[in-house]
Formats: C-alpha cells, sequence, structure tokens
C-alpha cells in the first residue's frame, strides 16, 4: 500500500491548484470500467470542485454522490473496458458533468424497485439530489452519456 499524504490537501489537488488560476478549468479523464475506479473519479471530482470551482461542502458532496451512481451505472451496464468522465463550466455560474460509457442503449428511467430490493434507486436518487441542487440531468440520445447540469450557486464566478 502507498503511503498516504499526512497534509490537508492532496498532490492530486495541490497539481490542479498549482495547474490552473482562478477559472474553474474543464478536465476529461478516462478510467477502467471497474468498481474501484468509482472512487477514483470521486477523489478527482472533489479536488476539482474544491480547488477550482470553490463550491460549497454540501453542495459538493451531493454533486460526488451524484457522480458516484452515474459512474456505478456505467460500470454495471456499460459494455467496454473504460468509460469517460468529462467536467466543464460551459457558463458562469453553471457546472456540468458527464459519464459516458459508449454504450448506446435505452435511456434509463428512475424505477419503482420493491421495497425489498437491494439495487435500483440510484436514478431515484440521482433525480433527487439533482432536483434539491436546481439542475436537471439525462441521457444522450444514444443513452451512452449521462449528464447532469447543476447551479453552481457559490462557484467561482
Amino acid at each position: 500500500m502507498p503511503p498516504r499524504i499526512a497534509e490537508p490537501i492532496s498532490v492530486l489537488e495541490a497539481s490542479l491548484a498549482e495547474a490552473a488560476g482562478p477559472a474553474c478549468p474543464s478536465f476529461k479523464i478516462v478510467v477502467p470500467s471497474t468498481p474501484s475506479s468509482v472512487q477514483v473519479v470521486r477523489r478527482v471530482v472533489r479536488a476539482w470542485t474544491r480547488c477550482h470551482c470553490q463550491l460549497p461542502a454540501d453542495q459538493a458532496d451531493a454533486l460526488l454522490v451524484v457522480l458516484s451512481e452515474l459512474c456505478t451505472n456505467a460500470v454495471l451496464h456499460g459494455h467496454t473496458d473504460a468509460f469517460d468522465v468529462r467536467a466543464r463550466v460551459p457558463t458562469t455560474g453553471e457546472l456540468r458533468l458527464e459519464v459516458d460509457d459508449k454504450t448506446p442503449s435505452v435511456s434509463p428511467t428512475p424505477g419503482s424497485p420493491d421495497t425489498d430490493a437491494e439495487s435500483g434507486r440510484g436514478l431515484l436518487l440521482v433525480d433527487a439530489l439533482v432536483r434539491e441542487l436546481g439542475g436537471t440531468w439525462g441521457f444522450s440520445a444514444d443513452g451512452a452519456r449521462a449528464w447532469c447540469v447543476l447551479p453552481a450557486l457559490e462557484a467561482a464566478r
């Protein structure tokens, strides 16, 4: 196991902070389609929102839950070895995240799982959190890319 850094900011956060100025830069990462990649994506997006977008902790936490659900769906339902995650600020005060598993399919919708079901609530959670944050979400026409757009209420403006 690699040694951990004891400082309150990770090496990734420090690198991101040095790489850009005061603006919130866009990025794209490609990760293996494995369950452990979801945690990697969360760390990268957490660093991005913390260092560049300066989101309040509660807004960033909700965004990470949404992202985790969308990435988990890419891992479970995608049929490729990797998936892409893109993050950008297309307009001032707005954040856009995209998860692309490159697997065209019928666009999923939030389901109604049985009360004893152990899964099937991810998109219900995405829908509730995105609405609570005042955003929108959905899938590309071919169903391969999930996206969400959230107002960055306190983001760097």
